[in-house]
């Protein structure tokens, strides 16, 4: 069974151009769109929640991708009309890989492009931390 994951994505980024056909829908929201058509079959492994700002407004579209005991990956300049398909590739694989750890060559190239910051798991509330 795979670690469930969740994909915040910035319901506010804009398109990089005016969209065709888009009327008020913003990029964020159109990428959400397409990642809710892309990770349909994988509910419960794979949870999208819009935020409102991820405060990289010049690098849109942003987002990132976080599970318990995992890796928290940040990605920016993704394209709204096309990262879609890339992005749910990846959170799949992610969801499968132990620690988050998707090897880099398995990854897309518009994921290698848009990976921004790469975190480590969240320390456990019982791990001794060191203090500044």
């Amino acid at each position: 069974m795979t670690q469930p994951a969740t994909l915040f994505v910035c319901a506010l980024c804009k398109f990089p151009s005016p969209a065709p056909g888009a009327g008020d829908t913003t990029g964020g929201q159109h990428l959400i769109d397409q990642l809710a058509e892309c990770l349909a079959a994988d509910q419960g492994e794979i949870t999208i929640q819009p935020v409102r700002c991820m405060a990289a407004c010049d690098r849109a579209c942003n987002a990132a991708l976080t599970a318990p005991g995992k890796l928290t990956l940040i990605f920016n300049g993704l394209s709204p009309q096309a990262a879609a398909p890339d992005l749910a590739e990846f959170c799949r694989q992610y969801a499968e890989a132990t620690g988050g750890k998707v090897p880099y060559g398995l990854r897309s190239p518009v994921i290698k492009q848009a990976t921004a910051y790469v975190l480590p798991p969240l320390v456990e509330a019982h791990s001794p931390t060191v203090r500044a």
